[in-house]
């Protein structure tokens, strides 16, 4: 009988913790809820992030300024009014775009380390 990998994934800069808490507060909310509305939202946006993070093979932080700049990258994530762009960008819905014409993190995307093959444990995929 094969046994269940219940290990816990790496998570260096948090953001797959903080997505599973908002995960399960949204599910324990009522879906006429305003706060499951902004909950979803939230983690939503979170998401894309993440997807972003795996595209670009942003590395996984190893200093505490590292992380600072990628937790300051996620919530301007957060504030972004072009997330649909994004989100068809991530899709490959629109393959002519150019993150750098609409992300408000493209500069600190540029200065972050990059590597290549990066497998974020908590990558939604490209």
């Amino acid at each position: 009988m094969g046994q269940i990998d219940d290990r816990v994934p790496a998570d260096p800069d948090g953001l797959l913790s903080r997505m599973i808490v908002l995960a399960r507060m949204s599910g324990q909310s009522d879906l006429n809820e305003p706060r499951r509305a902004l909950l979803d939202r939230v983690l939503q946006r979170m998401m894309l992030f993440s997807r972003m993070t795996d595209r670009l093979s942003i590395a996984a932080p190893q200093g505490a300024l590292t992380r600072a700049v990628l937790r300051e990258a996620e919530l301007s994530c957060m504030g972004c009014a072009d997330w649909q762009r994004c989100r068809r960008w991530l899709d490959g819905e629109a393959p002519e775009d150019d993150y750098r014409a609409f992300c408000p993190n493209e500069s600190l995307f540029d200065v972050l380390p990059h590597q290549d093959n990066v497998v974020r444990p908590y990558g939604i995929g490209v």
